[in-house]
């Protein structure tokens, strides 16, 4: 499976680029496809192959920069360092499996969110109101919605996001699922972070639906709460991202959704002394330029 970006990356890394085929054991593949697949990319710049039904398979493309007298040999050493990695992936998954996520929630309070707004821990707590809110205008399943948004960040904390980072989300699904939470929860842990760039997949889910908007919306109103919106091209928070993410999955799910009432949720799951007293106006405002921008580049003009 030929990943856009690993073979830019491999392209820059060559000048006699010769691919070979390499294996690992299979037992390893009881490990979720996604953090072998990271392993091999981002440790050692390899490809992964898939059988016809798109399940991963335990063999991996090298790219070497020299044809080999003797290829086996290549292959034998990219082998031997690739064991390791996929070693330390089954290790993390199975020392993670040991703590459910529902234990780890408590320790989320160790983790600073910003400064001035707290924990992670308080991050989803609040996330949980507004997801319970935004369920009830909806009609969904609030036991769902809060459930998932208080475990929705508790594999920040599991040694195998330490190690990989963009499995946030993903493999806290992989562990609700082995924690025995229901499917509904699982799946929204996974589709949280949706969309995550220009033109990613949505929310398939109702849930998982709800949680991003929640999720995003609590950042953007508690950043213009305390008076730290983007600046220029400082985003740190991917405010403007966000924004985008919120939008498309309200216009293009067709959900019944007021975002000033949605708004409202955000800042009444603060303590609202906290925050500045003109913080709907300006996240409001914000989102409706946002949604300007998505529209002009559609080509449809301000006026309309």
């Amino acid at each position: 499976i030929v990943d856009e970006g690993l073979l830019e990356e491999v392209t820059s890394l060559v000048e006699y680029p010769t691919a070979l085929t390499g294996e690992f054991d299979p037992a390893f593949l009881e490990v979720p496809s996604d953090a072998l697949i990271l392993a091999m990319k981002t440790h050692q710049k390899c490809f992964h192959i898939t059988d016809k039904n798109g399940q991963l398979i335990s063999k991996f493309v090298t790219v070497s920069n020299i044809r080999s007298k003797d290829p086996s040999q290549v292959i034998k050493g990219n082998e031997r360092v690739i064991r390791p990695r996929m070693a330390d992936a089954k290790f993390f998954f199975e020392t993670d499996k040991q703590t459910s996520l529902e234990a780890r929630l408590k320790k989320l309070k160790n983790l600073i969110f910003q400064n001035q707004l707290g924990s992670v821990y308080d991050k989803v707590v609040r996330v949980a109101k507004i997801s319970t809110s935004i369920a009830r205008k909806l009609s969904a399943s609030e036991a769902h919605c809060e459930r998932a948004a208080l475990l929705s960040k508790s594999d920040l904390l599991t040694d195998m996001v330490r190690e990989f980072s963009d499995l946030q989300g993903i493999m806290g699904s992989h562990y609700a699922k082995h924690d025995g939470e229901p499917e509904e929860v699982s799946k929204a842990i996974q589709e949280q972070y949706r969309p995550r760039f220009s033109g990613d997949e949505l929310p398939v889910s109702e849930v998982g639906s709800i949680l991003a908007i929640s999720d995003k919306l609590d950042t953007i109103v508690s950043l213009f709460g305390i008076n730290q919106p983007p600046t220029g091209s400082k985003d740190p928070f991917a405010l403007r991202r966000s924004a985008i993410g919120i939008l498309k999955i309200i216009v293009e799910k067709k959900l019944e959704l007021d975002l000033v009432e949605a708004i409202r949720d955000a800042i009444s799951a603060h303590n609202v002394a906290k925050l500045s007293p003109n913080t709907e106006e300006q996240a409001f405002q914000f989102l409706l330029d946002r949604f300007r921008s998505w529209y002009q580049d559609e080509g449809v003009s301000n006026n309309v």
